[in-house]
């Protein structure tokens, strides 16, 4: 956690504050939809790390991730990439993601068309917002480019570590 201190400029007591450190193995064939780590918020939802001490019942909970970091934890033979359609697509819209008969958040079958792969190596790590700022230094709307997922592990098995620092988007709640 102290790493990810350093590299976001994230105040130390807000990164301690995020989810268990969460190990995950993808066995050979394995692989993982695209999705998102965070959910979008609005007046029916609260987020799941702050659940408690909202002061009026919500009808939804949801994740509230801003920072992703996977730590990859061993070298994969072959496949297990982490990818993600929408890197780079200025005119990505989530319609794209399905057209016609092609799915392009089936990671097992599409994930050559991703637009950004990263090719799992022990000890590398990934770091990526899930969110955009709200132009006054808080979380903003989720960024359509955080939408990602695993390719197949075509031979060996892929670890990593996940760990999320949550931010609750409802600046007074979070600070409790």
């Amino acid at each position: 956690r102290r790493r990810v201190v350093h590299l976001t400029g994230l105040p130390r007591a807000l990164v301690e504050a995020g989810e268990p450190v969460q190990v995950h193995v993808l066995a050979e064939g394995g692989h993982e939809r695209a999705h998102r780590d965070s959910g979008a918020t609005d007046a029916r939802t609260v987020c799941a790390h702050t659940r408690m001490l909202a002061q009026h019942h919500h009808t939804a909970e949801t994740p509230c991730r801003y920072v992703t970091v996977l730590v990859f934890l061993n070298d994969v033979e072959e496949g297990g990439e982490t990818a993600f359609p929408a890197a780079d697509n200025r005119t990505f819209d989530s319609s794209d993601l399905v057209r016609g008969d092609v799915d392009l958040s089936d990671m097992r079958a599409h994930c050559s068309r991703a637009n950004l792969r990263v090719t799992p190596h022990a000890g590398s790590a990934l770091l990526w917002y899930n969110h955009l700022s709200d132009g006054r230094g808080w979380v903003g709307e989720l960024d359509d480019y955080s939408l990602q997922g695993d390719c197949a592990v075509v031979r060996g098995a892929r670890w990593t570590a996940r760990l999320w620092v949550n931010v609750d988007p409802d600046a007074q709640r979070q600070s409790r």
